[in-house]
Parts: structure tokens; sequence; C-alpha cells
């Protein structure tokens, strides 16, 4: 009985973070609400398990692979509403430059997505990245500089084709 307690107090203080993290690596809310309760119930099926190491950084990984394996099996298609925005201080140019990342995110691979993502958005460091993702931590480095490389790329053709 204890545990079932451990395991929605668990659920309770970390679905809306793990939902957050999962649609900023997606852009679609189904596919991220899909990700979180797929892992939640993975873990809660095996809940004793889970509990006994860093349960956050298990489920974290169950939801990043979740998406991850979605993404071989569907196309990621733009989202049809605009990005979720956080108050900014200053008003137009920094909403139009956040709408402009978050847009040319979505352009990225989705595994190149979701290491900017635990990156720059969940903070997470490079050990945490290659123990959600399942690869080797030397390998962030690189992968880091390609994502980000390939992000600069898409927002200076965006920005070209808007002054066009």
């Amino acid at each position: 009985m204890r545990s079932e307690l451990d395991f929605e107090e668990f659920a309770s203080d970390t679905s809306d973070r793990f939902f957050r993290t999962a649609y900023a690596i997606t852009r679609d809310h189904a596919l991220a609400e899909h990700a979180v309760q797929s892992a939640l119930a993975a873990a809660y099926s095996r809940w004793r398990k889970v509990s006994a190491h860093d349960p956050e950084a298990y489920v974290r990984r169950m939801i990043v692979n979740e998406i991850l394996g979605s993404g071989r099996r569907r196309p990621t298609t733009a989202p049809t509403e605009a990005p979720v925005r956080r108050y900014v201080a200053s008003p137009e140019q920094q909403v139009v430059d956040t709408d402009a990342v978050w847009i040319a995110l979505l352009e990225l691979p989705v595994g190149q997505r979701a290491i900017i993502v635990l990156c720059y958005y969940e903070r997470l460091s490079e050990v945490e990245i290659a123990a959600t993702l399942g690869i080797r931590p030397e390998t962030i480095t690189d992968e880091t500089s390609t994502a980000l490389a390939n992000l600069r790329r898409l927002l200076t053709v965006s920005r070209q084709g808007a002054r066009a």
C-alpha cells in the first residue's frame, strides 16, 4: 500500500514537468501526453525496481525513448497551434524570436531536438542527457554542437526568408 502512495506522490509531483519536457521535444500535445502516460504506467507496473534508483531519471528516459520511437514510426508534423509562451519582460521582438526558435527547433531531427530540450530547457548535465538517451557522455558534446549548428542555420534561413 505504501508503494502505491509513493508512486501517486511521485506522479503528482513530476507529471506536469514531464509533460512540459515531452511537449518541448514533440510540440504535439497528444504525443507528449501519450509519452508521459505510457512511461508513468510502465513505471507503476515495476515501481519497486524504479523507485530503488533515481525514479525521475528513469521515467524521463522512458518518456524520451517513447518520443524517439514514435518519431521513427510516424513523421513529425508542424503544430497547428502557437507554441506555449512564458512571460517575457520585453515585448514584441523577444516573442518573435522565441517563436522563431521553437519553429526552427521543429525542423531538427527528433534526436537533436531532444538533446537541445534536455540541455537548455531541462538543464540536464551531459552525463544526465547521455543516460536519458542511452548514449555515451562523450557523444553529447558533438551531438549538441551539431544540433546547435543546425538550429543556427535554420534560424538564419528563417530570418533571410522574413526579410525577402
